[in-house]
């Protein structure tokens, strides 16, 4: 009988100077499953250089991107969705058009696009790194320059314990500094200077945190580590090497005269700015001497996306992490998540990939809704929006922090202050189920109706629940009217509440 073949994965990096996308193939091995590369391909796009006055994107940027999505779109055409997860970084961090064109963006891929801070990033490119190399147990620092930002590091095996992401890379630097292409002695350390400012508040807590190894990943480490090796006859990049990359660009005097063997085309546009950060990093870390490995954001992303499939997703490990940090009462989380996310399916009309992704969302949102209170019960709602609009969330993209932000602000009191974060009903079904799940699990015994239905139709929601436990429940019976009357006064549509004598399906 035919065996099915492995299972593909695929991991799309929008980054902000080139595009890629890694597909993979699951193989189970005696220590458990490993990733085999299939294909890749990779796009400069240097989406970066297109930022104009006001943050906006330009237009043939927007055109080179929308272009290569399409490309992997076509690649990516048989994929579930499941199998398929796409990351954005600091351009579409930065963008002040960033929504539309996201937008257009997932339209062209075929895929929803996750837009994902700077420290998810780095934990990202660690895991990517540590795949890598081997689980030898020494700390290292792994050091990520990318076209707009560059991440900083430490960790040890698989684990990363120190995670920083500074908004500078090789293409904003360059853009910055030497757009013109052309390079002299003040250009090249003022650049310096500006990658050692923002780097400087930094500097101590790495080197407290020490490290046996410094590894870099990505384009410029890359460039620069084999100009290094096939022009200076150099196993690792060395501060020697770095200055003897910067004599020969200065002596060039533009980047289109470089004459570095090691040099590659697709890199000398952006060298001066990636050369400056480089320096910088050396000199702010006290680093002597830097290996490169392949391994970086899209190799994390096929792992954290292996890690999501086999239900170790990093996810449920945050809102873990946190809801014990902040003390939250898991019971009750845990009952709130279940009754939520099971409105939330009944209303639902995604699709049904779609329901189970929001459903997800919502549950993390109720396991870590009564965050606020660690502050204060009074506007509990509001403070625990706050905490979590700013903590680290490894693992969630800047739209589900967001998304789970809002359901705990408007988790209970008036739906005003809703109107402005609100883009559509969906949005609006998130806030009613949460709203009606804290309603009725009040009493905090986990007791819940034997039966209850939520639905969502033109005229409005209509939530019904049994004729004979309301009776029983009038305190939950006055609250569901105020919700009602709420709802009818200041939400997108009205609430029906109606006790029932038959809920029907």
């Amino acid at each position: 009988m035919p065996t099915s073949p492995p299972p593909l994965i695929a991991a799309v990096d929008l980054g902000s100077n080139s595009f890629r996308l890694l597909i993979g193939r699951i193989e189970s091995t005696p220590v458990g499953e490993q990733i085999r590369p299939l294909d890749q391909i990779k796009e400069t796009v240097r989406l970066a250089s297109g930022l104009g006055e006001g943050g906006r994107l330009s237009q043939p940027a927007q055109d080179r991107a929308l272009a290569a999505l399409q490309r992997f779109g076509e690649r990516l055409r048989a994929f579930a969705p499941d199998t398929v997860r796409a990351v954005a970084t600091n351009t579409f961090r930065v963008a002040t058009d960033a929504r539309a064109f996201l937008e257009r963006s997932q339209d062209a891929l075929g895929f929803p696009i996750e837009v994902i801070a700077g420290r998810e990033e780095a934990r990202l490119i660690y895991l990517g790194a540590a795949h890598t190399l081997p689980a030898d147990g020494r700390t290292r620092l792994v050091v990520d320059i990318g076209g707009g930002s560059t991440e900083c590091i430490v960790g040890t095996d698989y684990d990363s314990t120190l995670l920083e992401s500074v908004p500078l890379g090789c293409v904003s630097l360059t853009q910055r500094h030497f757009a013109d292409g052309r390079v002299d002695r003040a250009g090249v350390e003022h650049a310096r200077l500006v990658c050692r400012e923002a780097l400087e508040p930094l500097s101590q807590r790495y080197r407290d945190a020490g490290w046996t190894v410094a590894i870099g990943t990505s384009g410029t480490a890359k460039s620069l580590w084999q100009i290094a090796q096939a022009d200076f006859g150099e196993s690792v990049l060395t501060r020697d090497a770095l200055s003897r990359i910067e004599a020969a660009l200065l002596k060039a005097g533009h980047v289109d005269r470089m004459t570095l063997s090691g040099l590659k085309a697709d890199r000398r546009p952006v060298l001066p700015g990636g050369l400056a950060m480089m320096s910088a990093i050396f000199e702010e870390f006290g680093i002597e001497s830097l290996d490169y490995c392949d391994g970086a954001l899209r190799e994390g992303v096929l792992y954290d996306l292996l890690g999501r499939s086999a239900g170790a997703d990093m996810r449920s490990i945050t809102v873990a992490r946190v809801s014990r940090r902040y003390g939250i009462d898991d019971a009750h989380g845990q009952a709130l998540a279940a009754l939520s996310s099971e409105l939330y399916r009944q209303a639902s009309r995604s699709s049904p990939d779609d329901v189970t992704r929001e459903a997800r969302l919502m549950s993390w949102a109720a396991q870590l809704s009564e965050i606020g209170m660690s502050i204060s019960h009074v506007d509990h709602h509001k403070h625990g929006s706050y905490i979590l609009s700013h903590c680290d969330m490894p693992g969630f993209s800047e739209h589900e922090q967001a998304v789970i932000s809002e359901i705990v602000l408007g988790q209970t009191g008036g739906l005003t202050k809703m109107r402005a974060r609100m883009v559509d009903d969906n949005d609006w079904l998130r806030v009613l189920c949460m709203r009606l799940a804290v309603i009725l699990l009040r009493r905090r015994d986990g007791q819940r109706p034997p039966q209850m239905r939520l639905k969502l139709k033109s005229s409005g929601a209509r939530v019904e629940l049994p004729r004979e436990w309301i009776d029983t429940h009038p305190l939950t019976h006055q609250s569901l009217e105020q919700e009602s009357a709420e709802w009818s006064r200041a939400g997108p549509w009205p609430l029906h509440y109606q006790p029932a004598l038959t809920i029907r399906s």
